[in-house]
């Protein structure tokens, strides 16, 4: 609201990308904190430290250069990142 009402909407639009004419959910909101509304993703956490960060990089990279190689091992490995 107040930079709709200090800023005219040419200027937000090119200047900030805010399209005076469309109004967030939260507007109306008094004690709406957009950062307390976001979770965090805790399983999504868990599965990329254990999987991807231990898993894949220390044994699955070490099994790949023993069987195939280190130029294949990279070729695999990035397919898989």
């Amino acid at each position: 609201d107040v930079l709709c009402d200090n800023v005219d909407f040419g200027s937000l639009w090119y200047q900030w990308g805010v399209d005076a004419d469309i109004m967030p959910f939260t507007n109306d909101y008094p004690r709406t904190d957009i950062h307390e509304l976001i979770s965090p993703d805790i399983l999504h956490q868990l599965i990329k430290g254990t999987f991807k960060d231990h898993l894949v990089v220390v044994w699955v990279e070490k099994y790949l250069e023993r069987i195939h190689g280190k130029t294949h091992a990279k070729v695999v490995m990035d397919d898989i990142d």
